[in-house]
Order: structure tokens, then C-alpha cells, then sequence
């Protein structure tokens, strides 16, 4: 007996075995709860039958909720029409506006078709070395130097 406590890895291995056992004996009983199901069913059939005034108050409640579940209907079809009616509004208003942006498409496209040059307006593209000789000439032409003049850094020190 002393040599199972000694030895904890033992221990350990018998408490599981007699853990598993109860364990076992437990899951071999099996669990009884449908006739306690069918006996409420039962119950609440012998109640409906043996009070007629239960019986109408029961009839009382269907006929509020199949009257609910009629207006929620017609309030759903309702509904369903009048966005199917903003539907076909927002589709005519999107054909009108892309009628409208072909025609203007087509007028734009006419006008490319049959350039309009004003009089001493056309298209200019500098060329590279047009533009340098631009600034060099201006450089020539503008104002002398002692008019504008800039200091050197060697002064600023």
C-alpha cells in the first residue's frame, strides 16, 4: 500500500481507472423525457376540450394573428409597388439622360469633324530650339544690366 503513495505516476493511474468506472455507469442509464413531453401534450389537449371558454379565448388569438399577418402582408405588396413604381421613374430619367449625353456626344463629334480656325488663331508647338533662341533674345533686347542690377555674393560677406 505504502509503494502506490510513494509512486504518484500509479496513483494517478488508478484514480482514472475508477473515474472511468463511475463514469460508465452513469452513461448506461438512459434518460426517460419523452413521455413526460407527450403527457404536457395531453394535459393541454384535456384542458382545451374541458374548457370551452380557453377553447375561444385560443380561437380569439389565431384570428388576431392571421389578421396581423394579412395587414403586414398588404403593407409589404404596398410597398413592394411603390419601389418598383420609383424604379421604372429613376430607369426613364437614366434613358433620358443618356439620350441626352449621345446628342451631345454626336454635336461634339460633328464639330471635330468641320474645324473652326480663327482669323491668326491656329495651333503653335515651339520647338525646342526655337524656345532657347527666344530666351537668348530677350536676354539681348531687355533692359541693361545696370538697370537691374544683381549683387554678387562676394559683396555680401
Amino acid at each position: 500500500m505504502e509503494f502506490l503513495f510513494e509512486n504518484p505516476f500509479i496513483l494517478i493511474a488508478v484514480i482514472a481507472f475508477i473515474s472511468s468506472l463511475f463514469k460508465k455507469k452513469k452513461e448506461e442509464r438512459p434518460v426517460k423525457q419523452a413521455p413526460r413531453v407527450q403527457q404536457e401534450n395531453r394535459t393541454e389537449a384535456e384542458r382545451t376540450s374541458a374548457d370551452p371558454a380557453l377553447a375561444e379565448v385560443l380561437e380569439e388569438e389565431k384570428r388576431k394573428l392571421a389578421e396581423k399577418s394579412r395587414r403586414i402582408e398588404q403593407e409589404y405588396r404596398q410597398r413592394k409597388q411603390q419601389a418598383e413604381q420609383s424604379m421604372k421613374a429613376l430607369q426613364s430619367q437614366q434613358r433620358a439622360a443618356e439620350r441626352k449625353a449621345s446628342a451631345i456626344s454626336r454635336t461634339a463629334a460633328n464639330t471635330k469633324a468641320y474645324p473652326v480656325e480663327a482669323s491668326g488663331a491656329g495651333k503653335y508647338e515651339p520647338q525646342k530650339q526655337s524656345l532657347v533662341d527666344g530666351i537668348i533674345w530677350s536676354e539681348i533686347l531687355g533692359p541693361p544690366r545696370s538697370k537691374n542690377p544683381h549683387r554678387s555674393l562676394n559683396r555680401k560677406r
